[in-house]
């Protein structure tokens, strides 16, 4: 594992959005293919909402974009939509770095961290659950887990 530099984010271009919504549509499109059966809509609905909603950033680690992350802020909580590392820049703590990140912007403007996560994708869940997320809800319908974390430290129920 090479040396992990400053993690940063900023707003994501045209580009670093769509490339992230074709990851989502590429890599992840049977999880996202329940989704959105799930919640009764196509993928031309998803783009409308993906375009709509919160904000893509890029996750960068000294200057270079290593991944994404789309968050909403919603009143006092703050969603994360999705996370993306890309592929050569796995396994250097870029997730966790990233997470810590949003947590310490949005301390005292939000008071939780929620995320969803797939049930099967341990890796994940590990993660969230390291970083102090805890499960709050299960969809069983899709196999996802609502996870939240309380922003002062302790898991949010």
């Amino acid at each position: 594992m090479d040396e992990l530099g400053k993690i940063d984010s900023r707003p994501a271009t045209q580009e670093e959005k769509a490339e992230l919504l074709a990851f989502m549509r590429g890599d992840l499109a049977d999880d996202m293919d329940v989704i959105m059966r799930f919640l009764g809509i196509t993928w031309s609905e998803f783009e409308r909402f993906y375009a709509s909603r919160g904000q893509v950033r890029s996750i960068t680690a000294d200057g270079e974009s290593v991944g994404y992350c789309w968050i909403e802020h919603r009143g006092r909580e703050l969603h994360l939509h999705a996370i993306f590392v890309l592929p050569s820049h796995r396994g250097r703590g870029i997730g966790t770095a990233a997470l810590r990140g949003l947590e310490q912007e949005f301390r005292g403007e939000a008071d939780v961290f929620e995320l969803g996560v797939r049930e099967s994708n341990e890796g994940a869940r590990s993660l969230y659950q390291r970083e102090g997320f805890a499960p709050a809800s299960r969809l069983a319908e899709v196999g996802f887990l609502v996870m939240r974390k309380q922003l002062g430290g302790e898991p949010a129920n």
